[in-house]
């Protein structure tokens, strides 16, 4: 059945509610943002524009197109910039018009809700092969004569995995052969330190049927503000995005923060220390549970199943700790689960929820 509907971390305020406690009273472990918070610099930037709230956004974004064609050593025309990753998702399914797509399983939900009257092929992902996708997605492309996508999430969410470049190669070498647009989503790429070594960026020159999602939401902690954007040498795409989108779709706020982002590097490099550090001990902390199958991270979210039969995520909000639950994703029971990285109290904090859990305290 076709998801029309989809659930997403992050909607803890209305659970609380449910719960009788108030957002404020509820540890967040649901949706996967950096926990630095908005950087400083964005702050000061917005703050020394609030003026321009009085002025209607650029219409054609050039000076953030630019800024980010120079950040990722591409021309302008290369650069479609969307109100987040899932407003380019839907435009690119609008584009291509796909009638036949490939979509792991489990993924990201709004995939299959923007290509929602193709038919939908999904590559299963399995625990016995540690929900590898590589192999899968080569030979499902091989033997489908009509396929008209590939749609990938890498890394994956909700699992974590990786498709490494190499085999991400020899993924968009079979589809351009045969013509079928490979779309990459990379809006956790950026959470990897060495991303140009997984990355499919600088090979976009190679491939005309390629297109890569990035968004600035999680690493700059920005979801309110909504700011993500597309990458390809497919001039039909790139040319007929901008034509299709709504007028003023970014934000005055959203444009400043795309134009200064990539330029802190102190919040960057802030950022891989944190997740290098609390990604092992939340990893660690999560294995010592005998009650956990925990499946090793690559990004700043960990994935694992509940080898019990309760729903762990009502015994967390007892504790006042909300976590993700799978259960909506495509090919994942109610016993998977997702929890963010956080800070190292938060994090602690859920371990020792967790423990009280299991002791049957």
């Amino acid at each position: 059945m076709k998801i029309t509907t989809a659930a997403h971390g992050g909607n803890y305020g209305e659970l609380a509610k449910k719960q009788g406690l108030t957002k404020e009273m509820v540890l967040d472990f649901s949706a996967n943002i950096n926990p630095l918070g908005v950087p400083a610099s964005l702050k000061t930037k917005i703050t020394e524009n609030l003026d321009k709230l009085v002025e209607y956004p650029e219409p054609d974004y050039l000076a953030l197109r630019a800024r980010i064609a120079s950040f990722h050593h591409l021309e302008i025309s290369n650069v479609v910039p969307g109100n987040g990753a899932t407003e380019l998702i839907f435009g690119i399914a609008k584009v291509t018009k796909a009638q036949r797509v490939l979509l792991l399983a489990p993924t990201f939900a709004e995939y299959e809700r923007a290509f929602c009257d193709a038919d939908i092929i999904y590559a299963e992902l399995t625990k016995e092969n540690n929900f590898a996708a590589f192999e899968k997605v080569l030979e499902i492309i091989k033997r489908e004569p009509e396929l008209d996508a590939v749609c990938l999430c890498n890394p994956n969410n909700p699992t974590g995995q990786l498709i490494n470049q190499q085999e991400m190669r020899e993924i968009a070498d079979l589809c351009e052969k045969r013509n079928i647009y490979l779309i990459i989503d990379e809006a956790f790429m950026d959470f990897l330190e060495a991303s140009e070594e997984i990355s499919m960026i600088n090979y976009l020159a190679e491939y005309q049927q390629l297109v890569i999602i990035r968004a600035f939401t999680k690493f700059f902690a920005i979801p309110g503000l909504r700011l993500g954007y597309l990458l390809t040498k497919n001039h039909f795409i790139a040319e007929h995005l901008l034509q299709i989108r709504e007028p003023w779709s970014i934000n005055t706020f959203a444009d400043i923060a795309g134009q200064c982002l990539f330029d802190d590097e102190s919040y960057i490099q802030q950022t891989y220390r944190w997740l290098s550090r609390e990604r092992a001990f939340l990893y660690r902390g999560l294995q010592q549970f005998p009650e956990l199958t925990v499946y090793e991270p690559s990004v700043n979210y960990i994935f694992f199943h509940l080898e019990e039969k309760f729903d762990l995520r009502k015994a967390l909000l007892q504790q006042k700790i909300f976590i993700r639950s799978c259960a909506n994703y495509q090919g994942l029971s109610e016993s998977y689960y997702r929890v963010a990285v956080k800070s190292r109290a938060d994090n602690e904090q859920l371990l020792k929820a967790l423990e009280v859990i299991f002791s049957g305290n």
